[in-house]
């Protein structure tokens, strides 16, 4: 048995430790009655061409029908996962909850890219006031590494469970913003099988230095809709959630007149459907340049077969907002074609990191003030949506990540020559290279595709 099985194996064990009603799925079971369980385990790692699929489709329709929790591991491929469950990841450990009216994912092992880089500026001053600057940037080879805080796969499997466990013992909470701000009619308005919501958590915290850690979480609320008139069916995507925190509600590491950080200076959101069978209706916010704050918002008509579903309208309005505070950055909405992206930069230093120093005359040169959101809680709040064909049947992926930069900013030395120096960090996170997984296939019902495990035909 090689290592990676043992390891799963002690996960499966910790995971059955804490949680008493745990189903673990070892694909030979059939006809499981699960009413006594609250959580089912399937480790995708087991299945192969000899896997009884059809088995493993009631197990996971009769756990989501039950209102019973998903715990699924190595999950490789999410495209096999769209047809079981209508949205497809792929994830070490992915927890489905089912909750009456939509279902929300969370993902532990994402993937994540990050990346560094160091510079500084040599300045020099006389009393006449004449400066001289050496600015030198290059890469953060002598940067001390980061130590990641919770990093899925670097825990043992006590802790991997301990936090898997966690999230079970936790209600998912819509966030508010998604809630109270309707201005027209909500996807709720409409017959039950016209549409499908999904809420999927981007989130990571990690160690910026040995003491600074930071916290970002957005939450991605995926809609699906289709309309008897117009007949076409829409996909709309807004992300908001908790947002990005670079010391998690504590004191940044220094912020002081010559030291100031870890800050946040740049926040990006990205959505791309890689597909030429949808079109883009409404993609917002734009272009948001010295404003306090910004509304998201999109409309759009659904039609109902009243034919069908006597007791509603045959016409609603989608409409509904978002109002942000973004004081003191600026968005800039870089979109084109079927691509959603939007960069949140802090407004002192969108043109050059240098900006953020001055250099007062015959004093030393300082770290200029930060405001509030780039010490503190910053939300990206946007939304898309997009159209197809009502004969739109194919699962298509959807890329979904943001991505943080992170700077410690500082001055050493004396008025006539001091350095300027800076740290970057930043870290991507998401579906980039492998995507999220939507089934189209759902025409005034929702039904999702039984189709095969692993190419299993």
């Amino acid at each position: 048995m090689s290592e990676e099985t043992l390891r799963d194996d002690y996960l499966t064990d910790e995971i059955e430790k804490l949680h008493e009603g745990l189903f673990v799925y070892t694909n030979q079971q059939q006809n499981v009655d699960l009413s006594n369980y609250t959580a089912v385990l399937i480790n995708f790692k087991n299945m192969d061409a000899c896997s009884n699929i059809i088995n493993l489709n009631k197990l996971i329709d009769n756990a989501l029908s039950l209102g019973i929790t998903l715990i699924l591991l190595n999950v490789n491929d999410g495209k096999p996962l769209s047809r079981m469950i209508g949205m497809g990841l792929r994830g070490k450990c992915i927890i489905v909850r089912p909750y009456s009216g939509y279902r929300a994912f969370n993902v532990l092992g994402l993937y994540q890219e990050d990346s560094f880089q160091c510079g500084q500026s040599e300045v020099t001053q006389n009393s006449d006031g004449n400066r001289c600057f050496n600015v030198v940037e290059k890469p953060c080879c002598d940067c001390p590494d980061q130590e990641y805080s919770g990093s899925f796969e670097k825990l043992c499997s006590e802790k991997q469970a301990r936090a898997i466990e966690n999230i079970l013992n936790t209600e998912f909470s819509v966030p508010q913003e998604f809630l109270c701000n309707s201005v027209g009619d909500t996807p709720a308005s409409l017959p039950e099988n016209q549409f499908k919501l999904n809420y999927l958590a981007i989130e990571s915290m990690w160690n910026l230095s040995e003491t600074q850690v930071t916290n970002n979480s957005v939450v991605m609320e995926i809609t699906l809709i289709a309309s008897f008139n117009p007949k076409y069916k829409y996909l709309r995507i807004r992300s908001v959630g908790a947002g990005f925190n670079p010391a998690n509600g504590a004191p940044m590491d220094y912020n002081n007149t010559y030291d100031r950080g870890f800050f946040q200076s740049a926040v990006k959101i990205h959505m791309q459907p890689e597909t030429d069978q949808l079109r883009t209706l409404s993609t917002d916010p734009k272009n948001i340049n010295n404003q306090s704050q910004y509304i998201t918002s999109s409309s759009f008509s659904v039609g109902v077969d009243i034919s069908k579903n006597p007791t509603f309208k045959a016409s609603y309005d989608i409409s509904e907002s978002l109002t942000t505070v973004v004081s003191d950055f600026n968005i800039y909405n870089n979109g084109a074609g079927v691509t959603a992206d939007w960069d949140f930069l802090l407004s002192i230093t969108e043109n050059s990191i240098w900006d953020i120093f001055s250099e007062p005359f015959m004093k030393k040169g300082q770290v200029k003030s930060l405001p509030a959101l780039a010490t503190k809680n910053l939300q990206a709040v946007t939304e898309t949506v997009w159209y197809g064909e009502n004969t739109l049947t194919d699962t298509i992926g959807v890329q979904l990540y943001w991505k943080v930069d992170h700077f410690h900013c500082w001055v050493t030395g004396n008025w006539a020559s001091y350095t300027e120096n800076y740290h970057h960090k930043w870290r991507t996170l998401g579906y980039v290279d492998t995507p999220v997984y939507i089934v189209f296939f759902f025409r005034f019902c929702v039904i999702i595709i039984r189709g095969c495990l692993l190419g299993i035909p």
